[in-house]
């Protein structure tokens, strides 16, 4: 199994002269197995590129599953661009969270009113099935891959999936906050709020859960949007640092961490610092750390 990322960026694209070499296309990774098979996680703007490339190597109709972490926008803005949508034939399957999979068909077919798009959504040649997602409650799709969701501490929800193929396993973790300040519900939060004790419980689970799921796992890709000093400003934003996810992959003995999710604003240069500076620090803890870029392909070693 290897994995390849088509959008490394949280929040927005942002391809252009600052982001030349790291991508600014949002959240996509194509997964691959041995004998061919392939998944998709999240559907951001790197899914249009992944959808030419794939459009390229079939020959007729496929079918496609979609694994989705939620449905903020930079998870999602690829669909409309991902060209097999448009081959009479083709199937797709999207798995997420229940309020995920009801907003979807909602939120798409918005931006594709005939306002905003040519193709409305109804008018796409692909037939889309939606699939509800509980995290905890393990699958299996097609191509021999096995998937385990994990809740994420993220406004709205969001899930990460341990997935399993060729005898090996990997995770994707975004996006997520920590599990100590903030505990995200169905809102945006203006701010850090007070937590209850029935919050701190929720947490404790929550991360015990995600360490727990990670055990075993070859490679872990994890939400590290924000450096230390930007956490500290917008801890209720709902995303993680290289060092707070480090903590967690510590933890549950992983091998490996791809630092993901990218803030719009880090360039190149800035990019280039800190995958320096946690190449570092993983290798004083044991762990392998990467940084993504868009086009990098990853493979993952045999699970423990």
């Amino acid at each position: 199994m290897q994995i390849t990322f088509w959008g490394v960026r949280g929040s927005y694209p942002v391809p252009g002269a600052a982001t030349v070499r790291y991508g600014g296309q949002t959240s996509c990774v194509e997964v691959r197995s041995a004998a061919g098979a392939s998944l998709i996680v999240d559907a951001g703007t790197g899914m249009r590129a992944l959808g030419n490339k794939l459009l390229r190597e079939g020959s007729g109709p496929q079918s496609y599953n979609v694994l989705l972490s939620h449905v903020h926008w930079d998870h999602i803005q690829g669909l409309p661009f991902f060209s097999p949508a448009y081959l009479a034939g083709t199937k797709i399957a999207i798995h997420a969270l229940l309020t995920a999979a009801d907003e979807l068909q909602g939120v798409i077919g918005g931006i594709t009113r005939h306002e905003f798009f040519p193709v409305p959504l109804e008018a796409v040649p692909a037939q889309f099935e939606f699939h509800q997602v509980e995290a905890g409650v393990e699958f299996d799709i097609a191509g021999g891959f096995h998937i385990v969701p994990i809740a994420l501490n993220h406004p709205f929800g969001a899930i990460g999936y341990r997935i399993e193929c060729d005898g090996a396993a990997w995770a994707y973790v975004a996006d997520t906050a920590p599990f100590d300040e903030v505990l995200h519900k169905q809102h945006f939060l203006p701010g850090p709020e007070p937590l209850s004790s029935d919050d701190k419980l929720a947490l404790g689970a929550m991360r015990e859960a995600l360490v727990r799921r990670l055990q075993g796992v070859d490679t872990v890709v994890y939400d590290t949007h924000f450096t230390a000093d930007e956490y500290k400003r917008f801890p209720h934003y709902g995303h993680s640092t290289p060092d707070q996810a480090l903590e967690i992959c510590v933890e549950a003995k992983v091998r490996r961490l791809v630092l993901y999710h990218h803030a719009p604003g880090h360039s190149d240069e800035q990019m280039d610092q800190i995958a320096a500076d946690y190449l570092a620090k993983g290798e004083a803890v044991g762990i392998e750390v990467l940084t993504s870029f868009e086009g990098m392909t990853v493979p993952i070693g045999t699970a423990t």
